[in-house]
């Protein structure tokens, strides 16, 4: 039996279809409360490059952009980046919402950035993907440039077949090796309710 839409998450019109028809669960419908405390340790926000990749509704985007960050949203949703890029016009930021497919995006933005904020789309591609975002994600950063991010779930096998695809506690280190100098691997203590438990705080800085 083949697993539920294991090729279909490589394609935009599956998580198109998913935004039209308001199956997204998760999105939480707020700023993270983790990136909300780790954006009060970064001095000097405006001059600070984020990249957050499969942005979604963009509540993450939002809130860090209004607090000065120079914010790159990517998305390949035209669904999700048309409602985005609504908001943004609204709330009158110079967020840059881009829709791309990630692993191409290396090809304009190579060594760009400071920051990738990393949540909900780590588990969601394809994870025969991984060591290709993980390499994009090198790619994208500047040198010394780091990955924070929420991996989830961990531990949570049942959904193995099926995005969110399982995410295995060894692999929030060994993965990340030949590109990243590993600087942190912790429980997410701010999880929301339903994630309690399934969820590590990872924090990843790349090499020179």
């Amino acid at each position: 039996m083949k697993n539920e839409n294991s090729l279909d998450v490589d394609n935009f019109l599956f998580w198109d279809n998913k935004y039209k028809i308001n199956e997204f669960s998760w999105d939480v419908g707020y700023p993270t409360p983790f990136f909300v405390d780790w954006s009060k340790t970064i001095e000097n926000k405006k001059s600070k490059k984020i990249l957050i990749p499969g942005c979604g509704l963009g509540h993450d985007v939002i809130y860090l952009s209004k607090l000065g960050f120079d914010v790159y949203a990517c998305d390949f949703s035209s669904t999700a980046v048309k409602i985005l890029r609504n908001k943004v016009e609204k709330n009158n930021l110079s967020t840059k919402v881009i829709k791309e497919n990630f692993f191409k995006l290396s090809e304009n933005f190579k060594g760009y950035f400071d920051y990738i904020i990393e949540y909900t789309f780590y588990c969601a591609i394809n994870p025969s993907k991984r060591p290709n975002y993980i390499e994009e994600c090198s790619k994208l950063l500047k040198d010394k440039g780091k990955l924070v991010g929420i991996m989830l779930p961990i531990g949570n096998v049942e959904v193995a077949s099926r995005p969110p695809f399982e995410v295995k506690l060894s692999e929030l280190e060994n993965n990340f090796l030949n590109f990243f100098k590993v600087i942190n691997i912790k429980p997410n203590h701010l999880s929301i309710k339903k994630r309690k438990g399934i969820e590590y705080i990872v924090e990843y800085q790349k090499y020179k």
